[in-house]
């Protein structure tokens, strides 16, 4: 039986997996997935930066 942090880490992955598929299937042109793609690019830096901050 997992623990509550796996359950709640499981959930986490979870709601960001539908939350990114969400955003594509909102993408309408090309152009609307590159400023996806900006955004996540964004995004994965700033958890690179708080990564190697803790």
């Amino acid at each position: 039986m997992p623990n509550s942090s796996e359950v709640i880490e499981t959930l986490s992955r979870k709601l960001e997996r539908t939350r990114i598929l969400n955003d594509l299937k909102d993408c309408k042109t090309l152009e609307d997935y590159q400023k996806l793609e900006k955004k996540y690019e964004v995004l994965c830096a700033e958890d690179k930066k708080k990564k190697t901050l803790t």
